[in-house]
């Protein structure tokens, strides 16, 4: 009995010394910030940003690093459209990134991490509400307040967002031993919307061309 316990154990420790020494490592990761859009004739104000997910991490050499992760992400903006009035959108992803980053050890139980790729996201779920404007009034005040599904046909009574986005992430994080801080940064290069320009005329030179921007801190924890 005795032998087959130090045998398991044994075993165990193998294992555990092999995950210690892979190349291959997992981590959880969660981070709160700001996002908006930035674009042709956008000018949005800020709104609260989130995000969580896992990521898997690859180590090519003591420099270079390969990453990647299924995150959800919550961002959006609140934007005044011309011909349309307020609104603020709300745009939930799942979201992939690609990521090469270069590695600095600073020591037995840290190190620091410069990072940058591409990502590609699909949305899943957002909500838009605002306020139109009175054309009836010289001061074009408020009209009726409306709340529509982000995604979506704007002939099907959405707003019209389009549900794929991509971009490029820029990252910077440290880690203590298991346990990591990073502030992160992704800048979107597909157009948010186009319908809206489609339903009141403008040109691509006149129109609304929206794309996101966002910002987070992080934290996040290695499992091995």
């Amino acid at each position: 009995m005795k032998k087959k316990i130090i045998i398991t154990v044994c075993m165990a420790m193998t294992v555990l010394t092999g995950l210690a020494q892979s190349p291959l490592s997992f981590h959880a990761k969660a981070g709160i910030g700001t996002s908006h859009f930035h674009g042709k004739h956008s000018s949005s104000d800020t709104q609260i940003a989130y995000k969580a997910g896992v990521g898997a991490e690859y180590v090519l050499n003591k420099t270079w690093v390969l990453q990647s992760a299924l995150e959800f992400v919550s961002i959006g903006g609140k934007d005044e459209i011309s011909h349309i009035g307020k609104a603020k959108m709300h745009e939930l992803y799942l979201q992939i990134p690609l990521m090469i980053a270069a590695r600095l050890h600073l020591g037995k139980d840290y190190h620091a991490s410069l990072s940058v790729g591409p990502y590609a996201a699909i949305g899943v779920a957002g909500k838009t509400s605002g306020e139109t404007y009175d054309y009836s009034s010289s001061s074009m005040q408020g009209g009726y307040q409306f709340k529509i599904d982000t995604f979506g046909s704007m002939v099907d009574g959405k707003m019209g967002n389009n549900r794929f986005d991509a971009g490029i992430a820029l990252g910077l994080t440290f880690e203590y031993r298991r346990f990591i801080i990073g502030a992160e940064t992704q800048v979107g290069l597909v157009k948010v919307n186009e319908q809206i320009n489609q339903m009141i005329g403008h040109s691509e030179e006149g129109g609304y061309f929206p794309k996101n921007f966002a910002a987070f801190f992080t934290l996040g924890y290695r499992f091995w």
